[in-house]
């Protein structure tokens, strides 16, 4: 019994000491800081990539490179007209119509292939170049946001459009991103001023 009586008092003076251990470490522990407030921003994206200058001189350059490729497609196509009223004055037996059609389908197969390389290193160039500038843009918006003491930017969704289907309007409505901010935390006009200063100065 009395055995059982010490044991009780051990284990009770050792929980004593664990609490008083334990409040003593929380006492030295230094305070947690207090949770930095949530400040958000909103930015147009699709304003950016249209009215940033950078962006219109590289669609008005993909645009050249576009009629250019189209001029080219057309004189090789006039090549081919011109083998092909070539063909028609000849006979089909001869060995000068033979040349002629075989020449004639090489430069079809010539056109085609260098049609269909030229326009997918078109769509390749332009999305490396849209990938540069969304990287570009997204450090503007990161430095403008952080000058104006904002931890957080969310994109913000232009006008709907307008559509006589429901289905389309719906759809729109779906996919908006964002119901409601204030005029004063849209970024845009702050970034896309900026985007074009460093562009003008020859940054990007």
């Amino acid at each position: 019994m009395r055995k059982a009586q010490a044991y009780v008092l051990l284990t009770a003076v050792c929980l004593t000491v664990g609490l008083v251990f334990l409040t003593h470490l929380r006492a030295q522990a230094p305070a947690a800081p207090p949770a930095r407030e949530a400040r958000a921003a909103v930015c147009d994206m699709q304003i950016l990539f249209t009215e940033y200058t950078r962006a219109k001189d590289l669609l008005a350059q993909l645009n050249e490179k576009r009629q250019a490729l189209a001029a080219e497609d057309e004189q090789r196509s006039k090549a081919i007209d011109a083998l092909q009223a070539e063909l028609n004055g000849l006979k089909p037996d001869s060995a000068e119509y033979e040349a002629r059609r075989a020449q004639a389908e090489r430069q079809q197969i010539d056109r085609a292939v260098a049609m269909q390389y030229a326009e997918s290193d078109l769509r390749r160039q332009h999305r490396l170049l849209t990938m540069d500038m969304y990287a570009e843009i997204s450090k503007v918006v990161a430095a403008v946001a952080q000058e104006r003491g904002f931890n957080l930017v969310f994109y913000r969704d232009g006008a709907l459009v307008d559509t006589d289907e429901t289905l389309e309007l719906l759809a729109q409505i779906r996919s908006r991103k964002l119901l409601y901010s204030d005029n004063s935390l849209d970024i845009t006009s702050d970034v896309l001023t900026r985007l074009n200063a460093a562009y003008r100065g020859g940054t990007p």
